[in-house]
């Protein structure tokens, strides 16, 4: 009776090997994310600090949620979108990020990018409502 290999799940499934050329080049992928990362990063933290110099400190963003609240704090909206930011930035640190395929190496910038802009507009967005809620913007 003869025993037929199944694939091994999860970690311990052995890597695909890599050229010297696919590491280099998933190397150059990686550093082209954690550049819009942390251009992303200084965007969101002006955009923080404007929000900051212009409203006061107690403004909430407006959120007719679940619970009843009646807003979140400005200090917690504000910091929501630089945690992720800096989070995938984080990814960008670890030691096998580079290991890319040749498709991940081209998925990997287009959906890499595609995410920066949303957390920016999405920093935007929401520093827009607490401007407009704090009266510093009409409405």
């Amino acid at each position: 009776m003869e025993t037929e290999k199944q694939p091994v799940p999860g970690p311990e499934r052995p890597a695909r090997e890599l050229s010297e050329e696919d590491l280099l080049l998933g190397k150059k992928t990686v550093r082209v994310i954690e550049i819009m990362c942390l251009a992303a990063i200084a965007v969101c933290a002006g955009i923080a600090v404007f929000v900051f110099a212009s409203v006061p400190l107690d403004t909430k963003l407006p959120y007719n949620g679940q619970f009843g609240r009646n807003g979140i704090p400005m200090p917690i909206a504000m910091l929501a979108v630089f945690l992720v930011l800096t989070g995938l930035w984080r990814a960008t640190k670890k030691p096998d990020a580079h290991h890319l395929s040749k498709g991940a190496r081209v998925r990997v910038p287009i959906l890499g990018a595609v995410l920066i802009l949303a957390f920016v507009g999405a920093q935007w967005a929401m520093a827009h409502a607490i401007l407009v809620e704090g009266g510093a913007l009409p409405a």
